[in-house]
């Protein structure tokens, strides 16, 4: 299998809310849990079974190097879905990320990374 990853993926147990934002009726959903999170995408459990492609957009709870937390949307595109337990694992990634919030998840990265 080749990988296709450009960044290195890193376990982050963080609440996400989530919502596609091709849907005029979509509402919020408080997802499971991120995964994993990376610069280029992250990995959640999804209530909702999403295909490929579905444009979402999160909201993010995060901790940077003081601490402190700050909350960041984030625009994604679904890449990949398959049926869980109980959810759907959920891959994607970023889109139309701007300068600050990718400094803001990077510090992020830093702070969570081993």
């Amino acid at each position: 299998m080749i990988e296709k990853r450009m960044h290195p993926r890193y376990e982050a147990r963080i609440q996400i809310k989530y919502k596609k934002l091709d849907d005029s009726v979509s509402s919020w959903h408080t997802g499971p849990e991120v995964e994993n999170i990376s610069l280029g995408g992250l990995f959640f459990s999804a209530y909702e079974k999403m295909l490929v492609g579905t444009p979402v957009i999160f909201k993010l709870q995060i901790f940077v190097e003081n601490s402190s937390t700050k909350i960041i949307e984030l625009k994604a595109k679904v890449v990949g879905v398959e049926d869980g337990i109980v959810s759907y694992d959920t891959r994607v990634v970023f889109t139309d990320i701007d300068a600050s919030h990718k400094d803001l998840l990077r510090k992020f990265i830093k702070y969570i990374k081993p």
